[in-house]
């Protein structure tokens, strides 16, 4: 994101309203350097419940319909964390930085996974960065290396050795109505939980990172109020006591009156970890493909 507003740059895309997260999220798209991608059409396909995904429903259930634009509910007063399960979450969590693009000094959110030198943050931030750094909650900063990048899911890996994060453990096991933080840095320099609630599994038509024709991206749909600069940030819960990552947060709708957001889900994220060779270098996008 851009240094002074944190906005990470805007590479999805989904046709519904303005963006707000640092993914500029449908309609009026922004791009990373100020430019303005051609929009995609389509809106957030609904999911029907399971039994795994939300215990409540009987698996034959269906949800209520999907509203255009979608409306899921009011924004939770509290995230509902233990002190424990959040001081967890805030000595996970990381800022990336770097210059990108055009020079420009980018900023977004990550969170540490697998064995603490792990950061899962989103791909679109990520693009022309060649010398990321993270900023961890002690007040290191590292340096890292992206090792793995996902256009579809808008997800992206990096290695920071030495940084000994406490990783989160991955999970989407979480029923409709999930209360929870979104775990995204301040301009001051600290992890801030803004409070969710899962409303129901989506599947969102929107464009890669980069570029490319329309792909369906698995995601979250939630009750929140995030910001510029929330990309990246690990979907926080406790789920049978425990503290879980649902997902990674990568953009947000203004239309309607706001607190609408969405989340990749966690298992793109295994999917991710699992099908990488995180100890080499990931292949980006070229800054040119941006703009």
């Amino acid at each position: 994101m851009i240094r002074g507003r944190r906005s990470l740059g805007v590479v999805a895309l989904l046709v519904l309203a303005i963006a707000a997260l640092g993914t500029a999220v449908l309609a009026a798209v922004i791009s990373d350097n100020g430019e303005q991608p051609p929009p995609v059409d389509p809106a957030p396909i609904p999911e029907a419940p399971t039994a795994s995904d939300s215990p409540d429903l009987a698996p034959t259930s269906t949800r209520p319909p999907l509203d255009d634009p979608p409306d899921p509910g009011p924004v939770p007063a509290d995230h509902g964390l233990s002190p424990e399960a959040l001081a967890a979450a805030v000595a996970s969590s990381v800022r990336v930085v770097g210059p990108a693009c055009r020079g420009i000094v980018r900023e977004g959110s990550g969170f540490g996974v697998a064995d603490g030198d792990l950061v899962v943050t989103i791909a679109h931030l990520m693009v022309g960065m060649e010398a990321p750094e993270v900023e961890l909650a002690d007040g290191r900063r590292l340096a890292a290396v992206t090792v793995a990048f996902d256009p579809i899911n808008d997800l992206a890996v990096l290695r920071a050795p030495g940084a000994a994060l406490q990783p989160l453990p991955l999970s989407e096991a979480a029923p409709d109505g999930t209360r929870g933080a979104v775990l995204a840095w301040e301009e001051e320099g600290t992890p801030d939980p803004t409070p969710f609630r899962i409303d129901r599994p989506v599947t969102v038509r929107t464009e890669p990172v980069g570029g490319g024709e329309v792909i369906e991206r698995p995601s979250w749909l939630l009750a929140a109020d995030t910001e510029v600069g929330d990309s990246g940030a690990a979907l926080v819960a406790e789920l049978d006591g425990r503290i879980a990552a649902l997902g990674v947060t990568w953009g947000a709708s203004r239309r309607g009156g706001g607190g609408v957001a969405y989340a990749t889900r966690a298992s793109a994220v295994q999917s991710l970890l699992e099908g990488s060779d995180l100890d080499q270098p990931a292949e980006l996008p070229d800054c040119g493909r941006l703009g």
